[in-house]
């Protein structure tokens, strides 16, 4: 790829210092739309833009920003100071330059149809009243972003990549003999991959397989979690394989490395190299290049997520995962997703259930202990029994451990998919505490 003008002309406003420094920039239009009654009702645009500077000098650290290259200098000089009264690290290093792998993340089609994208946002509205008893509509948004992002530094990194994305969401409300909300949400970074009659009438379904719920007594079942509900569980283990957790003391792998963490039969992976997935990238925000890594394998912890500093300190080398925050340098995950041994249908899963819940919304999952890996949240779903789905419930609770839920998952569906770049199948799981 050719070296755009942007960065030539970032360079030129970095200023003279004795010290190792990088640069990491993204700028973004963003073109969203918001529907109503079978229309547009609101139509916006923004552009915004961040420059975040960061300065080593004597083993010391200073971080700044702006929104503006021509803020650039100043920030330096902002950074420059911080690292001066910064107390010094001996793992503080920029990488090298290294050999970047492309990847599909933009999408012409989508730049070039960007107007004509809102019709879109009709289509989603009228595929979720597919049922009569679907009587209105919420929050039915769609949103297209056109970025870039790019990577300079002392070492003499300098590294480009634009990228696309356009994102759907609705809420749907069934109505029968009582009233029940559902949503659908999807990401993708090329046009064709978004099926935006599909979210609509996914939101749709939710919310009508929720209609005229009961109560449960206690018991302790299988669940059967559908995709969306999994990977929120997903994300609460990807926390716990940040390199900067763990070594901060705050994962649920501490001194587990190489050692059994979840059920023999799954694996999780973080791939930052997958073609138009939404969380691929050709390298992170050191300008490291990213790669597909194993990080458990059938059951085992094989690694950990590393930027260049968390590596340092582990004596390893970064994984291409850092993140750029305003407060610094952070480690998270590309595409993260999970993948089991035998995949099964719905159906063939359904069937596995004795007594136990299809669970497809999950309420406070924020009050999940990323730490000691403990939830108690409400859910919403079907009660299943001898593999048939027999009402709706309300007002029930599931609580346990994310880890002891993923080593007792004893089956997976064959409907990997991915909401972000986060991705999971369909779980089956046994023994999980189902309050009513």
């Amino acid at each position: 790829m050719l070296q755009p003008p942007i960065l030539s002309e970032i360079l030129s406003e970095v200023p003279e210092v004795k010290a190792q420094w990088d640069i990491f920039f993204l700028r973004k239009n963003t073109f969203s739309f918001e529907g109503k009654d079978l229309r547009i009702e609101k139509q916006k645009k923004a552009h915004s833009a961040k420059f975040f500077i960061r300065i080593i000098k004597d083993k010391k650290v200073g971080y700044s920003y702006c929104i503006d290259k021509a803020q650039i200098k100043q920030a330096f000089e902002t950074a420059l100071s911080i690292a001066e009264v910064s107390d010094p690290d001996e793992f503080l290093s920029l990488p090298e330059t290294a050999q970047i792998k492309q990847v599909e993340v933009y999408d012409e089609k989508l730049v070039s149809c960007i107007d004509g994208v809102s019709q879109f946002l009709i289509s989603m509205q009228e595929a979720a009243f597919f049922d009569k008893r679907i009587k209105k509509l919420r929050n039915a948004q769609l949103t297209v972003e056109i970025s870039e992002k790019g990577v300079l530094n002392s070492h003499g990194i300098s590294l480009f990549q634009p990228f696309t994305s356009v994102t759907a969401h609705i809420i749907a409300v069934a109505e029968d003999k009582d009233s029940q909300m559902a949503w659908s949400y999807k990401a993708e970074r090329f046009l064709k991959n978004l099926n935006f009659e599909k979210v609509g009438k996914e939101a749709s379904q939710k919310a009508l397989m929720l209609l005229n719920p009961k109560r449960l007594c206690s018991f302790k079942g299988m669940i059967l979690f559908d995709p969306f509900v999994a990977v929120e569980f997903l994300e609460l283990i990807a926390q716990s394989l940040s390199a900067e957790n763990y070594q901060m003391g705050k994962s649920l792998f501490i001194d587990k490395i190489g050692k059994v963490v979840i059920n023999g039969g799954l694996s999780i992976i973080d791939d930052g190299l997958i073609a138009e997935r939404f969380g691929s990238t050709p390298f992170d925000a050191e300008g490291v290049p990213t790669s597909n890594k194993i990080l458990i394998e059938n059951g085992v912890l094989n690694m950990l997520l590393h930027n260049t500093y968390t590596a340092n300190r582990a004596k390893t080398s970064s994984t291409g995962n850092a993140v750029r925050t305003d407060r610094g340098i952070s480690v998270g995950p590309t595409n993260l997703y999970l993948e089991g041994e035998k995949k099964l249908t719905k159906k063939e899963l359904i069937d596995m259930v004795d007594k136990g819940l299809y669970v497809i919304e999950v309420m406070g999952m924020h009050t999940a202990n990323p730490v000691s890996g403990e939830f108690s949240v409400g859910v919403s779903g079907i009660y299943i029994e001898k593999g048939q789905f027999i009402h709706p419930v309300k007002e029930v609770v599931i609580s346990g451990n994310v880890l002891d839920l993923f080593k007792n998952t004893v089956a997976v569906g064959d409907d990997l998919t991915f909401f972000g770049n986060i991705g999971s199948p369909s779980l089956l799981t046994e023994g999980i505490d189902i309050s009513g």
